[in-house]
């Protein structure tokens, strides 16, 4: 697999349109007021140690930034911040998730993609359109980056929502719950699953990161945007826990639906029984090859069809009045 490297270089906060190559990064690294964006989808080991040699990131960097399951994390490296968490950005898929590493330097940011379709010019995009970030460099671009990530997370989570809402509403429009409606509530159980194992970690990211802008001079003028980012983390997070929270009621009513349902079967089965144990019972008795009350005679039959239709009729109207049948 190819792959795909993308390049940006901001000069005194307006973007620079002149290609550069690899040879060109270690320079832009020494000049000031330039900001360097390198975007390398699905690379392989040699295209990101190529990159790492040129920029001097930790082998161990490389190495986490190409593995596919590892947990949103913020680590502080020596010359550079290493974050790492996963983007949502297939809508065809609510919980279509892929990985994405990111590397800040003090004029520089690298992101490694790990397959999906993250909206690259969009963040590109946004972050021309606020001059204020494109003056204070990587953290601002950084701040950029996330917040897209985290708008995937409220596109997806929206998504599961509207899914939720109507298999709710469905849950009550049939006459009782069933298999395929259980299926449902437990394919978009899973789906929120995944979405909880990358929101929740995310604040523990925003949430660092915050700490550092806070506690760093320079960096003064980016707190409130990392404000509303966290804001919008702690929303997701809380979002995919209270989704978890409905389907799983979702399951239980469906439970609770199938047995009442049942015990509705059951009633009208035993109601049922126990008016056709009249007239069998008569008849059986009357079926005795002995002289009972009435033998041979016409009033005998019509006492027992009266005893019949009687006992019938009254255990129907009894079990009627009671809901049974």
């Amino acid at each position: 697999m190819t792959c795909e490297r993308r390049s940006r270089v901001w000069r005194s906060g307006r973007i620079d349109t002149s290609n550069i190559t690899l040879h060109d990064v270690p320079r832009l690294l020494t000049e000031d007021d330039t900001l360097t964006w390198i975007d390398l989808l699905d690379p392989q080991q040699d295209d990101l140690r190529e990159l790492a040699d040129a920029i001097g990131i930790d082998e161990h960097t490389v190495e986490d930034a190409l593995t596919q399951h590892e947990r949103p994390k913020a680590v502080r490296f020596h010359s550079y911040f290493f974050i790492t968490c996963f983007t949502v950005t297939d809508a065809a898929q609510d919980s279509d998730l892929h990985r994405m590493s990111i590397i800040v330097l003090p004029r520089a940011v690298v992101t490694v993609r790990l397959g999906g379709n993250f909206p690259v010019d969009d963040v590109e995009d946004a972050f021309n359109d606020e001059p204020a970030l494109t003056r204070w460099g990587a953290r601002a671009l950084l701040h950029t980056i996330l917040d897209t990530v985290v708008d995937g997370y409220f596109d997806a989570t929206t998504r599961i929502d509207d899914r939720v809402d109507a298999l709710e509403s469905r849950l009550f429009a049939e006459r009782h719950a069933g298999p395929t409606i259980a299926r449902e509530a437990f394919d978009l159980h899973k789906r929120i699953s995944r979405m909880r194992r990358v929101a929740l970690p995310m604040r523990e990211v925003v949430t660092t990161l915050l700490r550092r802008v806070t506690t760093e001079d320079d960096q003064h003028e980016l707190l409130p945007y990392y404000q509303d980012l966290y804001d919008h983390t702690m929303r997701a997070a809380e979002w995919s826990e209270s989704l978890r929270d409905t389907v799983e009621s979702v399951q239980d009513t469906n439970l609770a639906l199938g047995d009442a349902a049942l015990n509705n079967i059951m009633k009208k089965l035993t109601s049922w029984a126990a008016i056709i144990a009249v007239p069998t019972l008569i008849t059986g008795w009357y079926g005795q090859n002995v002289p009972n009350p009435g033998f041979s005679t016409d009033w005998g039959f019509w006492l027992s069809t009266a005893l019949i239709v009687g006992l019938s009729v009254t255990l129907y109207v009894a079990f009627k009045r009671r809901n049974w049948l």
